[in-house]
C-alpha cells in the first residue's frame, strides 16, 4: 500500500501546491487559525497516491455529480472537479470552507456547501437539474462519529445513486465485509447488506493522514442493490428485529429477539423453527437471508406497524 513517506522535500514539484503536501495545508490552516479537531475528525490526506486511487475508484465522468463529504482543503476535491461534471462538496467547518473557497473557488463545476451533513437535505443535495444528467456519486473521508448515522441517513434517502467511494477507519470497515460467525459482524453489517454491495479497495496506513490517527484507515466502494436482495414484508420491522437481536448478542437467538418489543420469547421460538433457524444459535451466526425469514415469519404481510420500528440511525447503538 502507498504510504506518505518521500513526500516532504518535493514541496517545489509538479503538483506543490496540492492540499495533499504538508506545507501547504499548513499555510492554509495557519492563514485560517485552523487547529485540526479530533471532534470532528480533521485528518487530512496527505497522501498523492491515495488520493489519486480513491478519485480513480470513484470513477468521475464529464456527466456525473460528485458530492464530497468533508472536503477540508480539498485533498480529493481539485482531483474530482477536474474529470466530474459538477462536484458539490459539504463543509460544516465554516474556516475550512473558508479557505476551500479561496483555494478552489475559481473552478465554476465546484460548489461548496456549508453544513451538517447530518441535517442538509439529501434528496435535494443530490438532486439533478437536467433529469438526463450522468450518475450521481459519492466520496468521503467520514469522520469516525458521524460514520454510522451518515451511512444509514445515505442509504435509506431516496435518492439514486450509482457508487460511493468511503475512506473509514478500518474498523469499520472491518465491520461492512465481516461475514456472519465472525466478531465483526453485526446490525451495521446487516444493514448495510441489505442496501449495497460492499467491496474492499485497501488500508490506507495512518501516515497517509495528518494529524497522524490512532489508527489505518481502510478505503471501501459502495454499489446500490437495483432490488433488496431479500424480500420483506416490512423492512423497517426487519432492522427493529436486527437491533433487538444484536443488542442482545450473546444470548442464544430466541432471546434475543425477545429484546425486540412486540416479541415474546415463545414466539421467537416458533420463528426461528418455522424458518430453519437454531434458536440457540447465537445473532451474530444468522445471515441476511435468514433475517429475512425472521422478520417475515413475524411480521407478515397485513400485519399493522409494530412498536420498535421507525428511524434506523440507532442501528449500532446498543450492540453488547
Amino acid at each position: 500500500m502507498a504510504g506518505s513517506s518521500g513526500m516532504q522535500g518535493q514541496e517545489r514539484g509538479p503538483g506543490a501546491h496540492r492540499a495533499t503536501h504538508r506545507s501547504e495545508l499548513r499555510r492554509w490552516l495557519e492563514r485560517y487559525g485552523v487547529r485540526p479537531s479530533r471532534r470532528l475528525g480533521q485528518n487530512f490526506l496527505v497522501d498523492d497516491n491515495w488520493a489519486e486511487r480513491i478519485v480513480a475508484a470513484v470513477e468521475p465522468g464529464p456527466d456525473d455529480l460528485v458530492i464530497e463529504v468533508g472536503p477540508g482543503l480539498g485533498a480529493l476535491t481539485e482531483r474530482l472537479a477536474q474529470r466530474a461534471g459538477r462536484v458539490r462538496a459539504v463543509e460544516v467547518d465554516r474556516r475550512l470552507a473558508a479557505a476551500l473557497r479561496e483555494r478552489l473557488g475559481h473552478l465554476p463545476n465546484l460548489e461548496l456547501v456549508e453544513g451538517d451533513i447530518l441535517a442538509v437535505d439529501l434528496d435535494r443535495l443530490a438532486s439533478r437539474q437536467d433529469p438526463a444528467g450522468g450518475p450521481v456519486k459519492l466520496a468521503s473521508n467520514l469522520p469516525y462519529a458521524i460514520t454510522s448515522p451518515f451511512l444509514v441517513r445515505w442509504l435509506e434517502a431516496p435518492i439514486r445513486w450509482e457508487r460511493a467511494v468511503l475512506t473509514l477507519q478500518a474498523e469499520v470497515v472491518d465491520r461492512l465485509v465481516a461475514a456472519p460467525g465472525s466478531a465483526a459482524y453485526g446490525a451495521l453489517t446487516v444493514f448495510v447488506a441489505y442496501h449495497a454491495r460492499v467491496e474492499r479497495l485497501g488500508t490506507v496506513p495512518a501516515g497517509a493522514f495528518w494529524p497522524r490517527p490512532e489508527v489505518d484507515s481502510a478505503v471501501v466502494r459502495l454499489w446500490p442493490h437495483l432490488r433488496p436482495p431479500v424480500a420483506v414484508a416490512d423492512p423497517e420491522a426487519l432492522f427493529a428485529l436486527v437491533r433487538a437481536a444484536f443488542s442482545q448478542r450473546r444470548k442464544r437467538l430466541a432471546n434475543a429477539l425477545a429484546a425486540h418489543p412486540a416479541v415474546e420469547r415463545v414466539q421467537a421460538e416458533a420463528a426461528c423453527r418455522a424458518a430453519g433457524i437454531d434458536p440457540g444459535a447465537r445473532p451474530e451466526n444468522v445471515d441476511l437471508e435468514g433475517f429475512a425469514r425472521l422478520a417475515n415469519q413475524l411480521f407478515p404481510p397485513g400485519r399493522p406497524p409494530l412498536p420498535g420500528g421507525g428511524p434506523s440511525l440507532d442501528i449500532m447503538n446498543n450492540e453488547h
